[in-house]
C-alpha cells in the first residue's frame, strides 16, 4: 500500500491551497510591513513635533527670563541674585547667567558662576558657537561647545542688552546643560528615535542624543557635511519639497534616507522663531525583528496549514494504519511497568536470528513476590514491580539488550551475547543489584530473584525451546533463591523427571498409589508410647518416588492440601481400626504442611477427619515445622486454642533448624519438641552436637514439653539421649517405618513383652 498514493485531482488541489495560500502569506507579511512603517512613522512625526514644541518651550521661556532679568538690570546695574537662584533652582538645564558689554567684557553674573569669569572675554567664552552676527531683540542659539570654566558641555543662548534709549551695550546670556537636556529625550522616551537639532544655514549641531560623550567634540565643532546636506535635499526634491519651503510652512517632512548604506527613516521640521531644525531618525532595522516575529507567526501558520491539509489528504488512505499501529504499541508494551510484553518476543528473537546474533535468554523471577501483594496490597506490588523493570532496563546500559514482562512477576532478558563468562557475570551484577532495598512511600522492600539461563545456539535454536529451557532452569534455582542457573542436560533431564513426578502425583490417589507407614515412638522403658505416620508413593509407572521428592512438588503445584488430608483420613481410619483390634491405645503424629494448616477452614476439616475417620479417644498429635512461624502468630494462635480445647497434641518437628525462636515457643502451646536428625547424627562423636542435643532437652523440660529425638540410629545414641533427659525414642534403632499389618505385629510383640 502506498502512503501517498492520492490521485490526480486531489493532488492539483493540494497545490492550488499551496499556491493560494503562499501568496496570502506574502500579502500578509508585505501589510505588516506597511503596518509597522506606518507606525514607526507616525511614532516618529509626533516625536518631531513634540520635540519642536518642547525646545521652542524651553527657548521661548528662557527667553522671558532674560528679558525679566534684562529689564532689572538695566533698571540698577546689578543682579538680583536671590531671583537668579530661584530661578536656578527650578531649572536643571540652565547652569547660570552672565551679562558682557558691547565690547566683550564681563559685567555681571550669578553668584553659581566662579569669579574667574570677570577675567573672560565674551570672544574667548561665547562667541564661538554663534554663527551669525547679533541680532537686536532676538535670542540666538549656540552650536553645543565645552566651557572652559565648568568643563561641561554647554549650548549657549544669547540676547542682546539695551539700554533705556533702547540701543545695544552689550548682551546677556546663559546656557543650557547638554547632558541635562538630552536626557530629556533618551531613546526610550523618543520611541527609538535618535534627535538631532541643528542651526538654521549653517547646520551646527547643538544636540544630538545618539551620540556618546567621547565623540562630542568631533560632532559639535563641524557642522553637517556637504553630502549628508546635498542627500537630505535629494529626498526632499523627490517629495517636492526642499529647505524654503520647509521653512514657509513650518511642516514635518517625512524621508527615506541611507546614509554609510544604513537604510534610516528621517523626519525633519524647521523652528521659525528659534531658527533651528530638529531632525529625528531611527534605523529602518528596528521593523526587522516584530516583522521577523510576524513572519515566522504567519509562516509557522502557513506550515501547519499545508501539514494539516496533507495530513488530511493523507488521512483518507492512512487512518487505518494510524489505528493499527496505536494498537500494535498497546498490545505490544506491558501498561505497568512500560515494558515489551511477551507478544513481542518472537519478533525480538526472529530479528536477532536474521543478523545471526547470538544471545543469551535469562528468565527472572521474583522470589515470594506473592507475600508482598497479600501483605501489603497490590498497589505496593504494582510499584515494586516498576522498580524492578526500571533497575532490569536499567542493567541493559553495560549489554545491549531487551526487556520482557513474560507474566505477573517474571521477567525475560535478551541479551546479545551468549559467552557464558560474560553472562555468568552478568547475572551475579543482576542478581546483587536485585537484592538492594526498595524505597517505596517510606517503606523498605527486600526482595531476591531467580533466574534460569538458555543460550542461541548452544541449548536450542527454537524460541519455545529456549523459553522451556530458561523457565526450568528458573525453577531449579527457586530451590534455593536469588539464584542463577544456567540450562543444561543434566538440568533437563532433572526437570524431565520432576515433570513426570508432578504429571503422575495428580492421579496418584485415585490409583491408589498413596501408602502410609508408621515408625513406632517409644519411652525410656521401651513401652509404645505413639507411631508417626509417614506417606509413601509408589508409583505404577516411575516406581518409588522418596517423599523428599513428591512433597516439595505437590507444595509447588498445590497439591499439598489435598495430600495431606488424604494422608490425615487415612492414618486415623488404619490406627483406629489397629487400636480397637488390639484394646489398646497410643499416639497417632501426623505431619501437617504450611499451607495445608493455614487453610481458612483447617481445623474444621481436622475435626470432620476425626469424625469420619477417627475417634475422639484416639490421642491425637500434630506435627508443624518451623518454617510455620513465618506466619503472623495472630493467624495461628486462635487455631491452636481450639487444638488444645479438644485435647490434641502440638509437636515441633526438625526444632533447631528453622525460624522458631524463644518467644515463638512462648507464645506457640507447644507439647512437644522433636530434636531434628541432624542433631542426633554425630552426637557420639561431636561435642557441640552433643551439646546442643543436650541444651534442647534441658529447654523442653524447662518449658514443660515433651522431647523426642528422631533418627536414632544405635544404642549409643539411645544412651545419650536417655542419659540427658530425652522422653521419646524414634529411629531405625528402634523400628524402621511399618506399613499397617507390620506395625500390628510390632505392637502384639511389645504388648507381651510388656
Amino acid at each position: 500500500m502506498k502512503i501517498f498514493s492520492l490521485n490526480k485531482n486531489t493532488w492539483l488541489i493540494y497545490y492550488c491551497l499551496i499556491a493560494i495560500s503562499s501568496l496570502l502569506l506574502i500579502t500578509s507579511i508585505n501589510a505588516r510591513y506597511d503596518e509597522l512603517l506606518s507606525k514607526r512613522q507616525d511614532e516618529q512625526f509626533y516625536v518631531t513635533k513634540i520635540v519642536k514644541s518642547d525646545i521652542h518651550g524651553i527657548l521661548n521661556h528662557y527667553e522671558t527670563m532674560l528679558d525679566l532679568i534684562n529689564e532689572d538690570f538695566t533698571e540698577d546695574e546689578h543682579f538680583n541674585q536671590f531671583i537668579l537662584e530661584r530661578i536656578l533652582q527650578k531649572s536643571d538645564l540652565l547652569i547660570g547667567f552672565v551679562i558682557f558689554n558691547i565690547d566683550g567684557t564681563l559685567l555681571a553674573k550669578s553668584d553659581n558662576l566662579p569669579d574667574k569669569l570677570y577675567k573672560t572675554r565674551s570672544d574667548d567664552y561665547f562667541n564661538n558657537g554663534f554663527h551669525g552676527e547679533l541680532e537686536k531683540d532676538k535670542l540666538m542659539i549656540s552650536s553645543a561647545i565645552l566651557s572652559p570654566v565648568t568643563k561641561k558641555w554647554i549650548i549657549p543662548i544669547r540676547k542682546t542688552l539695551l539700554d533705556n534709549n533702547g540701543e545695544v551695550r552689550g548682551f546677556i546670556a546663559s546656557a543650557i546643560i547638554l547632558d541635562n537636556l538630552k536626557k530629556k529625550w533618551s531613546h526610550t522616551q523618543a520611541f527609538g528615535n535618535s534627535i538631532m537639532l541643528t542651526l538654521d544655514h549653517s547646520f551646527y549641531q547643538f544636540l544630538h542624543t545618539g551620540m556618546p560623550p567621547e565623540k562630542y567634540n568631533a560632532t559639535f565643532a563641524q557642522p553637517l557635511t556637504e553630502k549628508q546636506i546635498t542627500e537630505t535635499q535629494s529626498v526632499l526634491q523627490k517629495q517636492g519639497l526642499n529647505f524654503d519651503k520647509l521653512r514657509a510652512n513650518n511642516a514635518v517632512a517625512q524621508v527615506m534616507m541611507a546614509p554609510s548604506d544604513i537604510p534610516l527613516l528621517h523626519s525633519l521640521s524647521y523652528d521659525n522663531k528659534y531658527k533651528f531644525w530638529v531632525h529625528t531618525s531611527r534605523p529602518l532595522s528596528d521593523i526587522n525583528q516584530p516583522l521577523l516575529y510576524t513572519a515566522l507567526y504567519y509562516l509557522t501558520l502557513y506550515l501547519l496549514f499545508l501539514a494539516l491539509t496533507f495530513l488530511l489528504f493523507r488521512w483518507v488512505l492512512n487512518t487505518e494504519k494510524s489505528k493499527l499501529t496505536a494498537l500494535t504499541y498497546i498490545t505490544e508494551h506491558d501498561e505497568l511497568t512500560g515494558c515489551f510484553n511477551r507478544t513481542v518476543l518472537g519478533r525480538l528473537v526472529g530479528q536477532l536470528k536474521k543478523h545471526q546474533q547470538a544471545f543469551s535468554l535469562l528468565y527472572i523471577d521474583l522470589d515470594n513476590f506473592k507475600n508482598i501483594n497479600d501483605s501489603f496490597g497490590h498497589k505496593y506490588g504494582d510499584i515494586l514491580l516498576q522498580e524492578v523493570s526500571r533497575k532490569l532496563q536499567e542493567s541493559l546500559n553495560t549489554i545491549p539488550g531487551n526487556l520482557v514482562r513474560y507474566s505477573g512477576d517474571e521477567f525475560v532478558l535478551l541479551i546479545e551475547n551468549n559467552n557464558e563468562e560474560i553472562v555468568r557475570g552478568f547475572a551475579k551484577s543482576l542478581l546483587r543489584n536485585m537484592a538492594k532495598p526498595y524505597s517505596i512511600n517510606n517503606n523498605s522492600f527486600y526482595i531476591t530473584s531467580s533466574i534460569g539461563i538458555a543460550r542461541y545456539p548452544n541449548d536450542a535454536k527454537s524460541l519455545d525451546t529456549l523459553i522451556s529451557y530458561a523457565e526450568n532452569s528458573m525453577a531449579m534455582a527457586k530451590n534455593t533463591k536469588n539464584q542463577y542457573i544456567f540450562f543444561s542436560q543434566d538440568v533437563h533431564q532433572q526437570l524431565l523427571k520432576q515433570a513426570k513426578i508432578e504429571q503422575a502425583l495428580h492421579y496418584a490417589i485415585e490409583n491408589n498409589e498413596i501408602s502410609l507407614v508408621y515408625q513406632p515412638q517409644l519411652n525410656k522403658q521401651y513401652k509404645l508410647c505413639g507411631v508417626e505416620a509417614l506417606v509413601r508413593w509408589h508409583s505404577s509407572e516411575l516406581g518409588f518416588i522418596p517423599p523428599e521428592v513428591f512433597i516439595p512438588i505437590a507444595e509447588q503445584t498445590g497439591l499439598m492440601p489435598k495430600l495431606g488430608q488424604y494422608i490425615m483420613n487415612k492414618s486415623m481410619n488404619e490406627i483406629t481400626v489397629l487400636q480397637h483390634k488390639l484394646s489398646t491405645l497410643f499416639s497417632l503424629a501426623i505431619n501437617v504442611s504450611v499451607k495445608q494448616f493455614i487453610q481458612l477452614n483447617f481445623f474444621e476439616l481436622l475435626m470432620q477427619s476425626i469424625e469420619d475417620f477417627g475417634d475422639k479417644e484416639l490421642p491425637l498429635t500434630i506435627e508443624i515445622t518451623e518454617s510455620l512461624f513465618i506466619e503472623s502468630m495472630d493467624v495461628l494462635l486462635p487455631i491452636f486454642e481450639k487444638m488444645k480445647q479438644h485435647q490434641i497434641s502440638l509437636a515441633l518437628d526438625d526444632f533447631g533448624t528453622g525460624y522458631s525462636s524463644l518467644s515463638m515457643l512462648r507464645e506457640a502451646p507447644i507439647d512437644e519438641l522433636k530434636i531434628d536428625k541432624s542433631f542426633v547424627d554425630h552426637i557420639t562423636e561431636n561435642n557441640i552436637d552433643k551439646a546442643m542435643v543436650k541444651s534442647i532437652i534441658n529447654m523442653g523440660k524447662n518449658l514443660k514439653m515433651r522431647v523426642l529425638a528422631e533418627g536414632i540410629e544405635s544404642l549409643e545414641h539411645a544412651k545419650i539421649l536417655s542419659k540427658y533427659g530425652c522422653d521419646l525414642f524414634q529411629g531405625y534403632y528402634i523400628s524402621k517405618p511399618l506399613n499397617i499389618k507390620e506395625l500390628e505385629v510390632y505392637v502384639n510383640t511389645i504388648l507381651k513383652k510388656n
